[in-house]
């Protein structure tokens, strides 16, 4: 039953109608015949018992369906991508040819009972009515967000899809919102499959990199600035190149000669500035190019102004210590301490700014965490066993795991034997043996890494074949993981002979680095070898400041401020992590964010970070949305030297930027949904196999309430119980 009212209400209410209907009934037929009043009565109880029923609503819910067809879907991408020719020379373009399969999509579907409906997309979607025509105008593609509003829009409509056939080149160059479409079209059985349109397309362009995006000098060096220029699709050419400071000032500029389709490397040897700063590298612009928005880069050139802290720790001097230890002491930028081991009881200590030695008959290592914590690097010789026993391994390992420090083995195996306490922080582990001598050749992670190429002569340079020859490398069983090497040393003409020969090695927050040879001093003894350039002093040098800023804490800095990537796109979040280094308890810093595209810097707070020991570190997050370089600075209330960062945001890619087809794109996409990718070719084939003869599909709209009492000979009854009773009364002059 479906009572108009609930029953606890309704039954108590009609059994007194109905009682009190009868009373009056039988009321006012006094005087009339017994026989006579129970016919009356009877009849007017049966007419509101009827009425009853019917306030009752007996009857049951019943579901109602109803049966539609099947629904596939084209669609179409109408992005200016679409409106270039299908193949280079070809008069059609790749819109025309999306939208001829489109209609050998339609016309099969419908031939096999299904419904078909086309839509386009660029960044928004738009449904298409025949007669089916296409701008190919969009400036932006977002094939992940319209395909998510198409399966809403076509749920909310009733549609039940049979499935999803995508015309596209597969670019797509919007920032797409998070989506989770293709578990929703798995949820659905609704597959997505792909026709991709296009090829490769290159088109002509000059594209400006930096091997590395932030280089850390010091304010009396030369900055090196290396520029690697691709030139595609275009013929041989000459262009002006650039560096311009961030008042626009042009700092450095030449004219290079670009070959094509190949890649042009130049570095600008440029004096640093007083302060950080950002600098622009910039390639002027082809008349024939049809992107420039990478002809232009920005560079973050971080200057220290602290003085990079060394303790040198050599315990058999040889020409090689000797020669490294007075480099040292001559750079203005360095304070260097140095100690050699000449018998157990004498020791000569030299420091920066001294011409004699101080005879010492201790070793003067720093013995405690506090006198290692004075330094930024340790570097080691030979016989490091004179200097380090289990007391001092302690404290060097946490120097450089807890506090950032960087340790450097400067002459191959450090030690005699075995070194407990000393190995955790090597990057290899040594073998029996040494080698002879052997030519260094810089690697491709090397240069990746920003030391060769930038600091130094990159990989492929005929320096590195001019230089003496080295000697004495150790040879090792293994390379620790996460160690990367730099450059390799070669015995012979062929890469049997190669090993590693330098190599660095995160530690906790510092860093250690390995030079496994030694006669380097050759470099800078020899005449053949001074005609070269000072090789050996750019080598040693450029390695220790590469080293010192590999580091998480910058020498002379007890903070460190490091984030997650230094170019992104605009709307990619970045998190910020920062640590301190020191004994006390400092409050959190803030983080202060400038940028020439902000009316006024922004100011962050970071939050505790856990940290598996005792030492503070604190995180943050920063989504820019506005292209430009933006500067974050550590802001303590104490501390004077603080950390800065560069972050560049790119402008986001153009529709023309990339005109190649992307199908590894839409592979995964569809692939995703429980669909696949369809040549062109084959497109025939799928819709034979795949749109066959469609059958309707039942549809689920809701349940109603069929009642028991709606039935033709119930309202006549009703009448005629009523007609009666009114009849027999005026018969028998009762009314």
């Amino acid at each position: 039953m479906n009572p108009v009212l609930p029953l606890p209400i309704l039954i108590p209410l009609l059994l007194a109608v109905v009682l009190l209907g009868a009373w009056l009934s039988w009321r006012s037929s006094y005087g009339a015949p017994t026989k006579l009043r129970r016919t009356l009565t009877t009849l007017r109880a049966l007419s509101l018992l009827a009425l009853a029923l019917f306030l009752l609503n007996p009857g049951k819910w019943q579901a109602l369906e109803d049966e539609a067809k099947k629904v596939w879907v084209c669609l179409i991408d109408d992005s200016r991508s679409m409106s270039i020719p299908v193949e280079p020379g070809s008069a059609t373009t790749r819109s025309a040819s999306a939208l001829s399969l489109t209609a050998q999509i339609v016309d099969h579907a419908r031939e096999k009972n299904f419904n078909a409906r086309t839509f386009s997309f660029s960044d928004i979607l738009t449904e298409q009515e025949p007669p089916l025509q296409l701008s190919a105008t969009g400036t932006a593609s977002d094939l992940v967000t319209t395909s998510d509003q198409l399966l809403t829009e076509l749920s909310s409509q009733g549609e039940s899809l049979a499935g999803v056939v995508i015309l596209s080149d597969g670019r797509q160059t919007a920032q797409s919102l998070d989506s989770d479409f293709t578990l929703r079209a798995q949820a659905l059985g609704v597959p997505f499959y792909a026709l991709p349109i296009g090829g490769q397309h290159t088109a002509p362009d000059l594209a400006l990199n930096l091997p590395r995006r932030t280089l850390t000098v010091f304010p009396t060096q030369q900055v090196q600035v290396t520029v690697a220029i691709t030139s595609e699709n275009l013929d041989d050419t000459t262009q002006e190149v650039e560096i311009i400071s961030a008042t626009g000032e042009q700092l450095a500029t030449t004219a290079l000669t670009l070959k094509a389709d190949e890649v042009t490397l130049h570095t600008f040897s440029i004096a640093a500035p007083a302060t950080s700063t950002n600098w622009t590298a910039r390639v002027a612009s082809h008349s024939n190019e049809s992107r420039t928005s990478n002809n232009s880069t920005s560079l973050y050139i971080r200057v220290l102004k602290d003085k990079a802290r060394i303790f040198i720790a050599e315990g058999a001097p040889y020409w090689d210590s000797k020669f490294l230890a007075q480099l040292l002491r001559q750079q203005e930028f360095m304070d260097v301490h140095s100690v050699y081991r000449l018998s157990d009881t004498r020791w000569f200590r030299v420091d920066s700014g001294e011409a004699r030695p101080h005879q010492s008959s201790v070793d003067v290592f720093p013995d405690t965490a506090a006198e290692l914590q004075a330094y930024d690097l340790i570097v080691f010789g030979k016989n490091a066993e004179h200097f380090v026993d289990e007391n001092r391994a302690t404290h060097l390992r946490s120097f450089v795991k807890d506090q950032g420090g960087a340790v450097l083995f400067a002459r191959s195996k450090p030690y005699t034997g075995t070194l407990p306490g000393l190995e955790p922080l090597e990057p290899v582990s040594w073998a029996t043996g040494r080698t002879g001598e052997f030519q260094m050749k810089p690697s491709a992670d090397g240069q990746t890494a920003g030391l060769f190429g930038q600091a130094l002569p990159a990989p492929d340079s005929a320096i590195w074949d001019s230089l003496p020859k080295l000697k004495d490398a150790h040879l090792i069983d293994i390379v620790k993981p996460f160690t990367r090497v730099l450059a390799h040393g070669n015995t012979g003409e062929n890469s049997s002979g190669q090993f590693p020969l330098l190599m660095v090695r995160r530690y906790g927050q510092g860093v250690s680095g390995l030079v496994n040879a030694d006669g380097l001093w050759k470099w800078d003894f020899y005449p053949d070898a001074r005609e070269l350039g000072n090789m050996y002093q750019e080598y040693w040098i450029q390695l220790i400041y590469w080293m010192l800023s590999y580091s998480e804490f910058l020498p002379g800095q007890d903070y460190s401020l490091n984030l997650s990537s230094t170019s992104v796109q605009p709307g990619t979040p970045i998190s910020i992590n920062m640590a301190y280094r020191g004994n006390d308890q400092p409050e959190a810093p803030s983080i202060e964010i400038s940028s020439p595209t902000l009316e006024q810097p922004l100011l962050l707070s970071p939050g505790d970070l856990p940290s598996d020991d005792s030492s503070l570190k604190w995180s943050a997050s920063f989504t820019p949305d506005t292209p430009g370089s933006y500067t974050l600075r550590l802001i303590t209330e104490t501390e004077e030297s603080l950390p800065e960062a560069s972050l560049s945001v790119e402008q986001p890619p153009s529709e023309m930027d990339e005109l190649s087809s992307d199908p590894g794109f839409l592979d995964r996409l569809t692939t995703a949904t429980g669909g696949r990718l369809i040549q062109p070719s084959a497109l025939t084939a799928f819709l034979d196999q795949t749109i066959r003869q469609g059958s309707p599909d039942s549809r689920d709209l809701g349940v109603f309430w069929s009642s028991s009492w709606m039935k033709w000979f119930i309202p006549p009854i009703l009448i005629i119980l009523l007609a009666s009773e009114w009849f027999i009364r005026r018969r028998n002059g009762l009314i």
